[in-house]
């Protein structure tokens, strides 16, 4: 490889590990600013989670046509029509602050993240040559995300702390300023995209790309691997203060640490991935995460049951990346389509949380977050062992 070929692949290494940062920073902060909105907009708690839900179901709704834009304009043009759009939420939201444009501004910031992730998970592929290394490249990649999740809370504390005339509304600026910047970067950077030229396809080839079992299983699997991710971390402080008399700051530790957790667990299992299949890593990392959900709902130790989600936290991290790449790999010429579909499937986040508050009413918070992890992590085990038989 000469010199000029390695110093674009470092430099679209380097917008790439901004990029998991910037957009997992704008994602995550929703979860910690509800409150400045229901006191600023005098909403009731279940009507400010509408802001988030507008956030949520941009995935849903955009994935697949960002994932055709994708293919129609190329990476890099694709990337700065993200930007554009985040930077135009950003701005609406701090300069207008209201209800109604929080929900504008939100579901538009949202489909922006949805193009940056579609465009940032397939630009991993191209940083390695090598097929086999794209598990692994995009675990590492991720460790970003959950360094970028954890950020927004930490800042939001440290600056409603630190400045008596505190707004919210900063962020949405400073969000501004960091796109901007990301989008300059972008502009210079080589955006390697296929060099085959092929018809572009359309709704019809999605439908059957998506009926197709295989990519089916995949999909199902990222629906319920967000779903079961984002459903425990958000039930996370629920269960401690309710079942285990914890206080909320102490609640909140954990749920912190639950996403640092995740990071941590994304930078070891990149290199874990070097020397374990990554379906048998998948199965692995299932089993165990399950394992130690149990053992959070079960004890009754409340220092038992805070470890035990943070290893929740820590073995849930490298089954997003895994499924993502198998499923890429497994539909290498359709891979600007998978990732629209998988995109897609993200909207798992808004429907299995719902499910685990829905059944707690029923039964209780520990049986429901039981049943329902289990269902979902035995799925996700399942994909490993249908992916290990495939590859005999």
């Amino acid at each position: 490889m000469n010199t000029a070929v390695k110093s674009s692949k470092l430099q679209l290494l380097i917008l790439l590990v901004l990029n998991y940062f910037t957009f997992m920073l704008i994602t995550n902060i929703i979860g910690v600013l509800f409150v400045n909105w229901e006191a600023d907009f005098r909403l009731k708690p279940e009507v400010s989670k509408f802001l988030g839900a507008a956030f949520f179901i941009a995935y849903g709704l955009t994935s697949l046509p960002n994932g055709l834009l994708l293919e129609r304009i190329g990476s890099k043009n694709t990337f700065l029509y993200a930007v554009a759009l985040i930077f135009i939420g950003s701005l609406i939201f701090a300069m207008f602050p209201s209800f109604y444009t929080g929900l504008f501004s939100l579901f538009i910031t949202g489909a922006g993240v949805t193009a940056l992730q579609i465009v940032g998970n397939l630009l991993v592929k191209k940083v390695d040559d090598d097929p086999e290394k794209y598990s692994r490249n995009l675990t590492m990649a991720q460790v970003f995300c959950g360094l970028g999740g954890m950020s927004g809370g930490l800042l939001n504390s440290w600056m409603s702390s630190t400045f008596e005339n505190y707004n919210w509304t900063i962020f949405y600026y400073i969000f501004a300023g960091l796109i901007l910047a990301l989008g300059i970067l972008a502009f210079f950077t080589p955006m390697p995209d296929s060099e085959e030229k092929k018809e572009s396809p359309g709704w019809g080839d999605y439908i059957k790309l998506l009926i197709n079992p295989t990519m089916l299983m995949f999909a199902l699997g990222i629906f319920i691997y967000v779903g079961i991710e984002v459903g425990i971390a958000n039930w996370i402080v629920n269960y401690l203060k309710g079942n285990l008399a914890y206080n909320a700051g102490d609640a909140g530790i954990i749920f912190s640490f639950y996403w640092g957790a995740q990071a941590i667990g994304r930078f070891t299992s990149g290199f874990v991935l070097n020397y374990l299949d990554n379906s048998k890593a998948l199965i692995l990392y299932a089993i165990s995460a399950l394992t130690s959900l149990l053992v959070a709902v079960f004890t009754k130790s409340p220092a038992i049951a805070g470890m035990a989600f943070i290893a929740v936290g820590f073995f849930t991290s490298v089954m997003f990346p895994v499924i993502f790449s198998l499923a890429v790999n497994t539909f290498d010429d359709k891979k600007e389509s998978v990732a629209g579909i998988l995109c897609t499937a993200i909207i798992g986040g808004s429907v299995i949380q719902l499910l685990i508050g829905y059944f707690a009413n029923i039964i209780s918070l520990n049986m429901s977050l039981a049943i329902i992890s289990t269902i979902c992590f035995l799925y996700i085990a399942y994909i490993g062992f249908n992916t290990v038989k495939a590859k005999k």
